[in-house]
């Protein structure tokens, strides 16, 4: 890897490794509710995306290309071989893009709670949280993604995970994380036409009330690629991996261990 990252591996088995990117602002440990059920039979790795946890902020700006080059870095230091991959948020967004790219690198692909061709307007709301961010630190954006990304209600019954998240968030360095949310709001040059370029069978998710990747998003980028499968997760918001982790993971492993269409002829 031309970027010493930072990766953690869980679990082994039979099954096809799995490959997983958090959100802008997060780390791998916004995979901990979830990694023991998805790792239960296979090889899960996760890592931190430039800029972000463990893993160093390279001088300049950040690319797209960059972050593919990073995750195609990762499954060859990890011997992962053609793993599934699942991205959520900007995670996401680099899977859509490396997808795109380099299609027979993976076996099955999934994008969790992400951005697709977004309105002007829907890109001005983003724009105002990255100058909140420029001006106030993160401190001026922490609460209010915790408001956008979780209920009161669940806010008030899992006080210390939604903490967790909110630390996480202030724990940033905020140079790196303008970079990477500026390149998150700019998004991938190559879409929205380059999803077209993903044959593999693809499953589209999010969280019914997630009003940043939207259902209509969902629902639209299913239907780019050329095997996809949209679902939405009732009641559910933008990191369903924490907020709902049973339901997550099971909607994943079932799109995951799903017979290929090859083996039902």
């Amino acid at each position: 890897m031309s970027v010493d990252t930072h990766f953690r591996i869980d679990g082994g088995g039979t099954r096809t490794p799995l490959v997983l990117l958090h959100g802008a602002g997060l780390d791998l440990t916004m995979w901990d509710r979830v990694v023991a059920a998805l790792a239960a039979d296979r090889k899960v790795v996760r890592f931190d995306l430039l800029g972000h946890g463990q893993t160093v902020d390279p001088p300049g700006g950040r690319s797209i290309e960059e972050y593919v080059a990073q995750l195609l870095g990762v499954v060859e230091a990890t011997g992962a071989g053609r793993p599934d991959l699942a991205g959520l948020s900007m995670g996401g967004m680099v899977a859509l893009g490396t997808a795109a790219r380099h299609p027979e690198s993976f076996r099955r692909v999934a994008l969790l709670n992400t951005v697709f061709d977004r309105t002007p307007e829907q890109k001005a709301g983003n724009r105002e949280r990255l100058a909140a961010t420029e001006a106030g630190g993160m401190a001026a954006v922490a609460d209010l993604a915790i408001d956008r990304w979780f209920t009161p209600d669940w806010q008030a019954a899992h006080p210390v995970d939604a903490d967790a998240v909110r630390n996480k968030l202030l724990a940033n360095d905020p140079a790196a994380y303008l970079k990477a949310y500026g390149l998150f709001i700019e998004g991938d040059p190559i879409m929205p036409g380059g999803a077209g370029a993903i044959t593999v069978p693809t499953l589209v998710m999010t969280g019914e009330l997630d009003s940043g990747s939207t259902p209509a998003m969902t629902r639209s980028l299913a239907a780019r690629v050329a095997d996809g499968q949209a679902v939405v997760l009732p009641g559910l918001h933008h990191l369903p991996p924490i907020e709902a982790p049973e339901a997550f993971a099971l909607n994943l492993l079932d799109f995951l261990d799903s017979p290929d269409k090859e083996t039902l002829q």
